[in-house]
């Protein structure tokens, strides 16, 4: 019997993960990503302290990424600056990316079953499609609620980081993440400037997002750990760039969204065995890809997101050249 409840009792505190990590990159997505953009209309000297936040908070959290009453007390925080999130002014924005730098990675650490973190990206990718008509202005109550649901599935889900081995990426692993992330940003952000090729918040597109983002999620799962998924990704990405190029926006809507969910997973799997301090390091990516992607997007040099494939192309096939030839390496 005792066994039995102690089984319970981690069945719950999963699930209630689950809810936290998808309500948290629900927030991600709908309010820091898109909704905080959208409304200082894109003005970098507007939004620049929240990159900055997110930065710093990465770094600090690897002095507190052991202690889970932490976890509590940012989203605390974070639900009360949400109160006010579409006028929030430079401190406010300075600790909403402070507050999402530290719990992003602690987050990634604490996943102990992999298919949930999945399912807490098909919830997330769900809700925020769903929701991502209503203008940034009036999206106060999805952020306060959001904050107020992983608050509360965080007070059920403490749990002690699971024992990582040292695992560690070799550069080229590194780059590639930070590739990936920035070929997604650079499209992402130009399509949402595109008002002819924008698809997410197109009603007519709505149920077709969300039905290819669950299935990219269950491919990806599948051949998480192919040894070919960067010539996959990087096929994918080329096909979701050229449909952008040719117009052909129905199209575009089957195939990005598979690719979103496709390349997620793929990080998401190399980070979560990660010791601690290299997923921080790894995860300051995120930002910086997201911000170049939003310049590329601004400038209107999509050539730029090209140029970035064209490298990542280079590169993995050198990679794989040295693997074959491993005289290569040593010159």
């Amino acid at each position: 019997m005792k066994l039995r409840s102690v089984s319970k009792r981690k069945a719950h505190a999963e699930l209630f993960f689950t809810i936290l990590f998808a309500a948290e990159f629900t927030y991600y997505l709908l309010v820091l990503q898109t909704g905080i953009v959208s409304y200082h209309h894109s003005r970098l000297s507007e939004i620049w302290m929240l990159p900055v936040g997110g930065i710093l908070g990465i770094l600090l959290s690897t002095k507190i990424e052991k202690q889970n009453l932490w976890m509590s007390l940012l989203l605390a925080v974070q639900m009360l600056l949400s109160l006010d999130y579409a006028g929030a002014n430079g401190s406010e924005l300075f600790l909403l990316g402070l507050i999402s730098g530290l719990t992003a990675p602690m987050l990634i650490a604490r996943i102990r079953t992999f298919w949930h973190a999945v399912g807490a990206l098909a919830l997330s990718y769900a809700f925020g499609t769903y929701l991502f008509d209503i203008p940034a202005s009036e999206r106060t109550a999805i952020a306060v609620v959001l904050s107020a649901v992983a608050f509360v599935a965080s007070l059920f889900s403490r749990s002690p980081a699971p024992m990582r081995s040292e695992n560690t990426l070799s550069p080229y692993e590194a780059g590639s993440v930070f590739g990936w992330l920035l070929l997604d940003a650079a499209l992402f952000e130009t399509l949402a400037r595109d008002i002819p090729m924008h698809l997410w918040g197109d009603p007519h597109y709505t149920w077709r997002i969300i039905l290819f983002h669950l299935v990219g999620l269950l491919v990806a799962y599948r051949y998480k750990n192919d040894t070919r998924n960067d010539l996959v990704l990087l096929a994918l990405f080329a096909g979701s760039y050229l449909l952008y190029m040719l117009g052909d926006k129905a199209s575009l809507s089957i195939l990005y969204p598979f690719v979103i969910s496709y390349y997620n997973v793929v990080i998401l799997y190399k980070l979560y065995r990660l010791a601690y301090d290299t997923l921080a390091v790894v995860s300051l990516s995120l930002w910086g890809a997201s911000g170049l992607g939003l310049l590329i997007a601004l400038s209107h040099t999509f050539v730029l997101a090209w140029a970035v494939w064209l490298l990542l192309c280079m590169f993995c096939l050198w990679q794989r050249d040295a693997k074959f030839h491993p005289r290569f390496m040593k010159g």
